[in-house]
Parts: structure tokens; sequence; C-alpha cells
């Protein structure tokens, strides 16, 4: 799946990426996202994993690609 959107970072938890998605959807980056910073707007490929992480702060969208926009 592709989902495009805004960066944000979470103190929750010891911190964690999460991506606003444009259509208001949150996901939590797991995997390598590489150099991002918070705010940036990029393009995420990746796949959901089921259920929660740790952070219990949205789905879980596992990272093959990120890329700024």
């Amino acid at each position: 799946m592709k989902v495009r959107g805004r960066i944000e970072r979470r103190d929750l938890e010891g911190g964690f990426w999460q991506l606003v998605a444009d259509d208001g959807r949150r996901y939590t980056l797991i995997g390598s996202v590489g150099a991002i910073k918070a705010g940036m707007q990029v393009e995420v490929e990746g796949t959901i994993e089921e259920g929660f992480g740790i952070t219990m702060a949205g789905p879980q969208l596992r990272v093959q690609r990120i890329r700024p926009v």
C-alpha cells in the first residue's frame, strides 16, 4: 500500500514516528524510516501489521520505502 501524509514525532512510550495521512488516518511507522523530520510531507510504501503495537497509537505501517513529496 502507498500512503501520503505528514510526519509527526510522538513522545509517548519513549518516542515514535507517526504518519498523519492526507485522509486524516494515523499510522505508527515501524522499521527503517531513514532521515525523516517532523513536518515532512512524504509518501510511504509498506504493509499494515495486524493489531496495535506497544504505542497503542494507531495501526502499524511497516515501512518498505519512504520518500519526500
